[in-house]
């Protein structure tokens, strides 16, 4: 599990580090630094073993002086994770050179880049760029058995491995142990939809049906677009393994308020299943539904982290951890971290 992260003069970024935690809930105000977060774990994950530099398969940013950040003179970019047994993975960029640096330090550190490695499967994205509703998906070929950065294959994951026996901590649905049996349980609690899935033999593609309360089957065109933005999620998640780091960015897509607090509680309970989920999002319902467990007790704050970030009078990003006291109380408050409902509010009533 990541530990530490550190990045130096990417984008935004000046010179940040973060905690980290078993549930990293990041958000802030545009263009203020959340997605560069994921992208700059992306960037060690496609160099680790094969050297992609600052445009492969799973992030690609442009030129280095697209990306530097401009406060700084004569600097590399340069990002560094840490693990809990202080094993060091660490990447460096610079201007005239494609071929990045890394420097590797720690005893059990071969394990540890293991997980960084995207094409082990032990580290996944789902980008907000996500496919959503489709008469057909396609069929996965590829070496890497996933559901894809976009989702793309997230259905194909679910028609090949419906059957998987989960992990006991992954189980909420006591009528069946399988994968199919748990997504649909969390569909219907999300979003009061389940989804089937059907293989057209001798060709490249399968088809996809959900139903809702009636039980009758629907075209995936034929209902909201949140019911197959939000299927990618649980699949990738209740299909990941221990010890695995999922990186999500945007969960609450085209998702009712009620939807997208209830997908907190779903992200909560895989990341104390020993995973390691980092969320890039703009939900005040997702914050406020981290606030909620922790008033009722249903969530440990020990096992989360909620990160604040915004740019100062440089544009460059500041990072706030964010403390929450009993019934979830915020400790200190950002100017920006979720107030507009206070603000309209008191423009309403004349204050």
């Amino acid at each position: 599990m990541i530990d530490k992260l550190k990045m130096v003069c990417l984008k935004s970024i000046d010179i940040l580090e973060m905690e980290c935690n078993n549930l990293n809930i990041i958000v802030g105000t545009n263009s203020s630094g959340k997605s560069t977060i994921l992208q700059g774990i992306l960037l060690i994950s496609q160099n680790i073993n094969r050297k992609q530099g600052l445009n492969g398969e799973m992030v690609s940013l442009g030129e280095f002086r697209d990306i530097k950040n401009f406060n700084k003179d004569n600097t590399d970019i340069t990002i560094t994770l840490n693990d809990e047994k202080e094993n060091q993975i660490s990447i460096s960029f610079q201007e005239f050179e494609k071929i990045p640096k890394i420097s590797i330090i720690g005893e059990g550190v071969e394990e540890f880049s293991k997980i960084i490695d995207y094409q082990t499967g032990k580290l996944q994205f789902l980008s907000c760029n996500r496919i959503g509703s489709q008469d057909i998906y396609q069929k996965n070929f590829s070496t890497i058995d996933g559901i894809g950065k976009n989702g793309e294959y997230a259905l194909y994951y679910l028609l090949q491995h419906k059957k998987d026996v989960l992990e006991p901590n992954l189980i909420k649905d006591f009528t069946q142990d399988t994968l199919e049996t748990q997504v649909n349980y969390w569909m219907d609690y999300i979003i009061h939809a389940k989804v089937v899935v059907e293989d057209i033999r001798n060709t490249d593609i399968l088809k996809a049906a959900y139903s809702l309360i009636d039980g009758k089957n629907l075209r995936p065109k034929n209902i909201g677009a949140g019911v197959s933005y939000i299927a990618s999620i649980i699949i990738m998640c209740l299909s990941s393994k221990k010890g695995d780091i999922l990186l999500i960015e945007n969960p609450e897509i085209h998702l009712h308020p009620l939807a997208q607090s209830r997908i907190c509680e779903f992200l909560y309970f895989v990341a104390i299943s020993e995973r390691q989920i980092f969320v890039e999002t703009h939900s005040d319902h997702i914050f406020n539904g981290i606030r909620a467990g922790i008033a009722t007790k249903k969530m440990n704050r020990d096992y989360i982290n909620v990160n604040f970030f915004a740019l100062n009078k440089k544009n460059c990003t500041e990072n706030t951890k964010i403390e929450f006291g009993e019934r979830g109380r915020v400790l200190n408050q950002q100017e920006g971290l979720f107030d507009q409902f206070d603000i309209d509010l008191n423009r309403m009533l004349g204050l």
